[in-house]
Parts: C-alpha cells; sequence; structure tokens
C-alpha cells in the first residue's frame, strides 16, 4: 500500500485547477471593472457634495472644472469670482480616473432620454459652480468601464446629486 501521490494523480489535479482559474477569471475581471467604476463614481459624488459643502461654510462661489480630454477634474473656491483658479484659492483635487475608466456613456441616451454629449460632460464649458446657498447649475457627467455606465447629475436648485447605473436600462443608485 502506497501513502503517496503519483505524477500523474498531482499532473491530473492541475490540470483540473487550471481549467476551474481560465473560467472564473473573466468573471473577476468584470467583478474588478464594475468595482473601479463604482468607486470612481463615488469618488466624483463625494468631490461635488465637498465643493458644494465649502461653498455654504465659506460663502463663496465654489467651482469644478471637468477635462475629459485629460480624465480629470478639479474643484476650488473661486474667491474672487473670476473663474479661474488663482494662487491661494483653496483646491480640492485633481481627481483623476483609474485605468479603464473614462468619461462618456454607453447607452444610447441618458436617464430620461436625454441626450449624452460627445465628451461625457453635460454641464455648460465642463464646468459647474455652487453658491453660497448650495444651488448650482444642471448638469450630468457619465462615466463608463468596458461594460457599464454611470450618469452623476447635479439638481440645480438643490445642489443635491443623484446617480444612475446602465446595464442595459438606467437605474438609480443614489
Amino acid at each position: 500500500m502506497s501513502k503517496g501521490v503519483t505524477l500523474l494523480e498531482l499532473m491530473v489535479v492541475l490540470v483540473i485547477i487550471s481549467v476551474m482559474a481560465a473560467i472564473a477569471l473573466p468573471d473577476l475581471r468584470v467583478f474588478a471593472s464594475r468595482r473601479t467604476l463604482g468607486r470612481q463614481g463615488d469618488e466624483l459624488v463625494a468631490i461635488l457634495n465637498r465643493s458644494r459643502e465649502m461653498a455654504m461654510e465659506q460663502g463663496i462661489t465654489w467651482r469644478v472644472l471637468f477635462s475629459p480630454e485629460e480624465q480629470r477634474c478639479i474643484s476650488f473656491g473661486d474667491k474672487n469670482a473670476d473663474s479661474q483658479i488663482d494662487p491661494g484659492e483653496e483646491q480640492i483635487g485633481p481627481f483623476y480616473l483609474s485605468e479603464g475608466i473614462s468619461y462618456g456613456s454607453l447607452a444610447p441616451s441618458g436617464p430620461n432620454k436625454t441626450t449624452i454629449p460627445s465628451d461625457g460632460v453635460s454641464f455648460t464649458s465642463n464646468r459647474t459652480s455652487f453658491s453660497y446657498m448650495g444651488c448650482c447649475n444642471a448638469g450630468t457627467v457619465y462615466l463608463k468601464s468596458e461594460d457599464r455606465s454611470l450618469a452623476i447629475r447635479l439638481m440645480p436648485s438643490s445642489g443635491m446629486v443623484r446617480m444612475w447605473e446602465y446595464d442595459m436600462s438606467w437605474q438609480v443608485v443614489k
């Protein structure tokens, strides 16, 4: 009676494990992509909410500038109201999108059948501004991965943020 394993038995077990790993690997990639997109959406929502809070706390306009071509955005307190980032003005960011995430959408139209801009940002001049009362201009930022999209929309009168996820249809996330 032998108490060990043969080389053939070990090879069979390794082949079975390799086949199972090859089957599971694509699902792990999709899961990681979905998780990264969700995290990016949450980070952008946090920047928008923090910019709104800072505008109300400081009594000045806070602006968020989106640069889709550079895959980034930045927020700043515009003390002199010139719409430019000047030395000494407080900033949040810049915030860069992770690899595999970009501005844009896989959906043919946005939530409520809205038009999706080619660069993924519907704000005028790719910027939003929060007043000292927390109000802002309306617009939506679209983020996408290889299989999903997010729409992050600002409500103008309240400055509140809503997020939708697209997977064959738009569903409210937040």
